[in-house]
Parts: C-alpha cells; sequence; structure tokens
C-alpha cells in the first residue's frame, strides 16, 4: 500500500513532466450538467468521466426548508474544499514521507441568503472554515508546516482566498 493511500510514483512523475514542458501544467476543469424536471428526482444532474467509466452527481435545490432526497449545491460545493485541502495535505505529506495514521475533515461556511432574495445586502457568505483533526507521531509543527503547503497548494483555498475572473454566459436556444 502507498503511503497515505497516495500514487507518489505518479505525483512524482506529473511534477517532473511539468518541470520539463510548464505547459503540461495547464488545462481545462469541466463540468457539463441540465435541470431534471422529474418531480421525484433530483433537480440537478451532471455526469463526469472517472477511470473505468462515468460518475453521476445528483442535486436537489438549495435546501431552505431542510434536507431533500439529494444534497444541495452547497454541500458538493464543501466536499470540493474539503477532498481538495485533504487530498493537497496528504499528497504533500507523501513527498515529505510522512506517515499520517488518521485525518478527519471538516469544511463550515456562515452563510446568510438575504441578498439573494433581496432583502440585504450582507455578504452570501460570511467566513469558510476548514479544520483537520491528524493523527500522526510526527511533531505538531511538522502537521502546521503541512497544513502551510497544503493552503498554498489548493485549489479549492485558492479559489476562496483570491478574487478569480468570473464570465458567465446565458444563451436560450
Amino acid at each position: 500500500m502507498p503511503l497515505n493511500n497516495i500514487d507518489l510514483a505518479q505525483v512524482i512523475e506529473y511534477r517532473d513532466e511539468m518541470k520539463k514542458d510548464p505547459e503540461e501544467a495547464k488545462f481545462t476543469a469541466k463540468i457539463q450538467g441540465e435541470w431534471v424536471f422529474d418531480e421525484n428526482g433530483p433537480q440537478f444532474r451532471a455526469t463526469v468521466p472517472v477511470k473505468d467509466g462515468t460518475y453521476t452527481m445528483e442535486a436537489s435545490h438549495p435546501n431552505f426548508s431542510g434536507p431533500r432526497k439529494f444534497p444541495g449545491p452547497m454541500a458538493f460545493g464543501l466536499f470540493w474544499f474539503a477532498a481538495c485541502f485533504t487530498s493537497t495535505f496528504m499528497t504533500e505529506a507523501a513527498q515529505q514521507q510522512v506517515k499520517i495514521d488518521q485525518v478527519k475533515t471538516r469544511v463550515e461556511a456562515d452563510l446568510n441568503y438575504l441578498a439573494q432574495f433581496d432583502l440585504g445586502k450582507d455578504p452570501l457568505v460570511e467566513e469558510y472554515r476548514i479544520t483537520l483533526e491528524v493523527k500522526s507521531a510526527v511533531p505538531d509543527k511538522k502537521i502546521q508546516e503541512l497544513k502551510d503547503r497544503a493552503l498554498k497548494g489548493c485549489m479549492g483555498m485558492y479559489t476562496i482566498t483570491h478574487a478569480i475572473r468570473l464570465k458567465a454566459v446565458v444563451s436560450k436556444s
């Protein structure tokens, strides 16, 4: 079993490719989905490629009055931040040969829907918090170093901490 369940050979191979040709580091991530009109199912669905086929992601409308049959969009956003940050942390640990015995990740977001409904001007998201509970024999200082490196290298955290250009297009078919 690879250290921390990270395929370090693949990580090193990709890093070496980027060293030779920095253009290898650039690509466009994309997802395409559609609104579903069946009242008994999800309201949004997207299918993404995975190693042996596809994986279908389904969501309900934001859950204003409580949980629905499918997660709301925010659950997927929080999952992205949690999975991205944790995998960046674990990849960094593997690259530094640091054995991690367990990691539990919690992401919290303070939301405010007033502006969405034209009832106020407060920010839609006030604050994000991410907490890792880490079990490892290494000193706390090393864990903090891994956290700092993960914050710098995680795409999810980058989107939270930097203003990124957005181009939104709506076309009528």
